[in-house]
């Protein structure tokens, strides 16, 4: 046998196996045997160096598991082996952005046509108000945040005590879509997954229970909230999505809504740096309205 078709015959046996060694190791990872899977991968990229596939699969691992170095190594190996591989372009963004190497996060936006200077200093961009689930796989409570670039995001809702998130969060997202939401004008927005609390804010989270006369008290508390550097959010009104709806596009028939007493009580969220802020809202509402409320309950440190 000549030596170029002992060589091609060689590196078909080695593509071929690959190519087994994948599906094994993706069988290994749908069934959650993680170990497995990663050590399956290794073989995979031993077997066929110059496949960018098992690279991709590996940093789409580790970026689940919040590995950042690891996404990012991986990733970026599969950028260097297939440069239209679009999934690991934005991948290596998110990971490039949790490990603060703005220059190739930028690199990244910029080829998915962000407008944004590739540089080394930290992205404030405006790209508009997103909804963003947190904690994705248990209780799934979705936020709208100010999106500050394409992998993080500012959380602009007050957000349930048991999220274990604040209002003013920083947040790293993914880029998957999820579901979506309509804006005021009934565009469709998709929803993002948070991947990671990055930032934790000065706010904490406070409720009370508000007896109100009629709409107008709540919107004066509003006015008195904001007023006084307090953040209020009426969460009587929060609606209670079945999974299907959440992880789609929310409509009617399977809305689960919180019910509302619209004569007298409202469940309130506030959010604020200190105790002192909120008391002194609520004691300016109280003698302004004549109503009242219960006391106050501290959510989230």
């Amino acid at each position: 046998m000549g030596l170029i078709n002992y060589l091609k015959r060689n590196i078909s046996i080695s593509k071929n196996s690959a190519q087994q060694l994948l599906k094994i190791a993706i069988a290994h990872e749908e069934r959650g045997e993680t170990a497995d899977a990663i050590a399956c991968y290794h073989r995979v990229i031993k077997a066929d160096e110059s496949w960018a596939v098992p690279h991709y699969n590996l940093g789409l691992l580790y970026k689940y598991q919040c590995n950042w170095h690891l996404s990012y190594e991986h990733n970026k190996i599969a950028v260097e082996l297939d440069e239209d591989d679009k999934a690991a372009i934005w991948n290596l963004g998110i990971a490039a952005t949790a490990l603060h190497d703005w220059e190739t996060a930028r690199t990244s936006w910029s080829k998915f046509g962000v407008k944004v200077e590739i540089n080394d200093e930290e992205p404030d961009l405006v790209l508009g108000a997103v909804p963003i689930r947190l904690n994705p796989d248990t209780d799934g409570e979705v936020v709208w945040c100010k999106r500050i670039d394409p992998a993080r995001t500012v959380i602009e809702n007050i957000p349930l005590g048991k999220s274990g998130h604040r209002f003013g969060d920083m947040l790293l997202n993914d880029g998957a879509a999820v579901g979506y939401r309509k804006l005021e004008d009934g565009t469709d927005v998709p929803v993002f997954n948070e991947l990671q609390l990055l930032t934790k804010s000065a706010y904490k989270t406070f409720s009370v229970s508000a007896y109100i006369n009629t709409v107008d008290d709540i919107n004066k508390l509003g006015e008195l909230c904001r007023n006084s550097g307090v953040e209020m959010e009426d969460w009587s009104t929060v609606r209670m999505l079945c999974k299907q709806c959440s992880e789609g596009t929310a409509h009617t028939d399977h809305d689960h809504e919180l019910h509302v007493n619209e004569d007298s009580e409202r469940y309130i969220g506030l959010a604020a740096t200190n105790h002192q802020t909120v008391q002194k809202a609520l004691a300016d509402w109280r003698a302004i309205t004549l109503c009242e409320h219960s006391a106050i309950v501290l959510e989230l440190e």
